[in-house]
């Protein structure tokens, strides 16, 4: 009996109580680049890993900016993050438009997560091959967010994503204390640090291959350009 005789749409069930094409999707998810996520009180901060691929002219873009306070990354396939992207962008607006105001990250996570579980329940769609770690700040402080191809959401102090993230995981949950407290600065360079935890052995993280997104109550979301992004990588440098 073939694996591929319950793939072939995602209502499929196998004899062991699979679904093939949603594992599908989260396995993009596993082998897409390295992503991080941090919060503390006043502060988030997003970084990722960036592959340098040899048939494209420049690295995947995997930190987009929903609102002005709110922004994700993104591990798996890009089109699809596209694709979502504009769909928050759209709630985000929407919201503008009729009640003069952003929605709270909580209420945007949630309208995300319905969308990617809504192409679960259906023959004619595929689940979207992408995770998204969702961060931003509101009236109610700061919030993180993980949704997961099969639509579930989860909210974090801090999480990771991505190919070999299991090794950023375990230094976040190792300094999960320290940031809470931590400043913003010192909430940067821990997650670069873990970051890099999932970086290859012969490699170094740098302002090329690393981007980072910041925001905090005093500063709109933003991804930082390639000086500011060194400045952060070089703090830890003089760290060691």
């Amino acid at each position: 009996m073939f694996r591929n005789q319950y793939d072939q749409d995602v209502l499929t069930w196998s004899p062991q109580g699979r679904l093939h094409q949603i594992e599908y999707a989260l396995e993009a998810v596993k082998q897409g680049g390295a992503v991080v996520g941090c919060k503390n009180a006043t502060t988030i901060v997003l970084v990722t890993l960036n592959r340098e691929l040899p048939n494209q002219s420049k690295q995947q873009k995997k930190i987009f900016k929903i609102d002005d306070n709110i922004g994700i990354a993104v591990s798996g396939l890009a089109s699809d993050a596209v694709l979502l992207t504009e769909q928050l962008r759209a709630e985000c607006t929407k919201s503008k438009f009729i009640y003069g105001s952003s929605p709270p990250l909580s209420q945007l996570a949630d309208t995300i997560s319905r969308k990617l579980q809504g192409n679960t329940q259906r023959a004619s769609r595929r689940p979207y091959g992408v995770g998204l770690i969702m961060a931003g700040l509101d009236n109610s402080g700061t919030s993180l967010f993980h949704v997961c191809p099969s639509g579930n959401l989860y909210e974090y102090e801090c999480f990771a994503l991505g190919s070999r993230s299991q090794a950023s995981k375990t230094y976040l949950e190792k300094y999960i204390d320290t940031l809470k407290e931590c400043t913003s600065v010192e909430l940067i360079k821990h997650a670069i640090k873990a970051l890099a935890e999932a970086q290859q052995t012969n490699e170094n993280i740098s302002s090329s291959n690393c981007s980072i997104a910041v925001a905090h109550e005093n500063k709109e979301f933003a991804v930082l350009d390639e000086s500011e992004a060194s400045y952060y990588i070089n703090l830890l440098d003089e760290t060691k």
